[in-house]
């Protein structure tokens, strides 16, 4: 039985992830092939090669950033895109891993692992978020295995992870040992508290090896001083959290009120679950950590995700343990009976050809989003090496992917002055400073996507502007 529930399980995990997969690549993903290009060819020598501007950078996932160039140099897109597919089925894999680990029920844990790939699919992109994604849930894995049995290996685990994060994500690398926390407040606890539970349904674990852990934390430290980056990796979430991308981009903000009711509605199911079900602290602390978090940043919600649904399958496994209902025995024998099996085999039919057929004239780029005709008449008509070219934010990347320098890309980070030393471009360019930035930066041409921000600007101050070239989405103007 346990050999086919696997087979099963991973058939139905690879299937829906690679229906799953978003054709479309995020604008990240265009500086992200560019920088890994130059780190290639050049290095890393802290500085911007792609704006107008004479800019330090700090290369914040330089070596996630190399590794996709070499993935893209195989074959371009598509390989970014199989990649994606295989990044989504190991992070799903290992969340699988994480449910049957501490899971008694293969069911509920086969049930919850596909509530996973069915909410993580819109974080599935090339960015190193998704890396992390992975880091993360295998540094819980080996603190939660080292406690229940403990092994060197999983404490080295630890620290390679802690080095490879913080190559591959630096601003994620101080949430890595926000993961030790939990552990760490309820083995503090249960030495002032003194007993095994708490108002009944909160489990303390009093583990003499978790002093063990907060030393492993302590070194886990050492990897930060050992990038190229220097001292990026204890400097770029404060100077982040100082910076004006806490106002302007979207992912830094707090969740809109829909969101928000769902979280609410989460918190609340943990709740009812854990009074029924007991709860282990070290769990209930994850839990409400990564909530306050969700509530103040939109970019922590897919972290939140991540861990909610397997602490909900060993809430729920503890329910039926303490009711003594094996729910298994009801449901394992129905899902591998013939009848079982055809509808699962007819359902993931079903999923893949209406996936084929939605995916089938969407593209890597989609030209609504990205001046794909625009860029070739500025390559082919313009000295774009030497003009002084306004942008837009969510395009940005795709213009220096080919080789034009921009005014502003999603690289938020190097146009605030927490990090340039310099000058504020992001709250000049979000705050619609046009006129200001056309005279600051000498500006000599803007491309601009209809009906943003900047096309309305130049229309409503059109005698300023020549009209070069005009496709369906985007126009091109000479600045007079």
């Amino acid at each position: 039985m346990k050999k086919k529930y696997l087979i099963l399980s991973m058939i139905i995990i690879v299937i829906l992830c690679i229906c799953l997969t978003p054709i479309a690549f995020q604008n990240d993903t265009f500086y992200t092939i560019k920088i890994g290009e130059l780190i290639f060819n050049n290095g890393i020598d802290m500085q911007d090669h792609f704006s107008l501007h004479s800019l330090p950078y700090t290369y914040p996932h330089w070596l996630y950033d190399f590794v996709i160039y070499l993935i893209y140099s195989i074959s371009g897109f598509t390989s970014l895109y199989i990649f994606n597919i295989f990044c989504y089925i190991a992070l799903i894999t290992l969340i699988f891993y994480f449910n049957n680990k501490f899971n008694k029920s293969k069911f509920i844990s086969l049930i919850f692992t596909i509530l996973s790939i069915l909410t993580l699919n819109t974080y599935i992109a090339t960015r190193a978020q998704v890396i992390s994604y992975l880091i993360f849930i295998l540094e819980y894995l080996f603190i939660a295995s080292y406690l229940q049995k403990p092994d060197k290996k999983y404490l080295i685990g630890l620290v390679i992870l802690s080095f490879i994060l913080c190559n591959i994500h630096v601003a994620v690398w101080p949430f890595f040992f926000i993961i030790f926390l939990p552990f760490i407040a309820e083995f503090i606890f249960s030495k002032i508290y003194k007993k095994s539970t708490l108002i009944k349904f909160i489990e303390i674990e009093n583990n003499k090896n978790v002093k063990y852990l907060i030393i492993t934390m302590i070194i886990c430290i050492i990897p930060g001083f050992l990038t190229p980056i220097g001292d990026t990796p204890f400097t770029y979430l404060i100077n982040t959290m100082q910076g004006e991308s806490q106002s302007f981009i979207q992912e830094h903000l707090p969740p809109e009120l829909p969101e928000k009711i769902v979280l609410i509605a989460f918190s609340f199911c943990i709740l009812i679950l854990s009074i029924i079900g007991k709860v282990k602290m070290h769990q209930l602390f994850l839990i409400m950590g990564l909530t306050l978090m969700a509530f103040t940043s939109n970019r922590h919600i897919s972290l939140y995700t991540i861990f909610i649904f397997p602490i909900m399958s060993i809430l729920i496994n503890n329910i039926f343990t303490k009711v003594n209902i094996d729910i298994d025995k009801y449901t394992l024998k129905y899902l591998f009976s013939k009848i079982g099996i055809t509808l699962i085999f007819l359902t993931l039919t079903g999923i893949s050809l209406l996936s084929i057929k939605n995916n089938q004239n969407k593209k890597f780029i989609p030209p609504e989003n990205y001046p794909i005709n625009a860029v070739e008449f500025i390559k082919e008509n313009l000295d774009y090496q030497n003009i002084h070219l306004l942008n837009e934010y969510n395009y940005g990347s795709y213009l220096l992917f080919k080789d034009i320098p921009v005014f502003i890309d999603s690289r938020a980070d190097l146009y605030t002055i927490e990090f340039n030393q310099y000058q504020d471009i992001l709250t000049e360019y979000m705050t619609n400073s046009y006129y200001n930035i056309i005279n600051d930066y000498a500006i000599t041409h803007v491309i601009a996507q209809k009906d943003k921000n900047l096309y309305k600007y130049i229309n409503n101050n059109s005698n300023n502007f020549e009209l070069l070239y005009e496709d369906e989405y985007f126009c091109i103007y000479e600045v007079i």
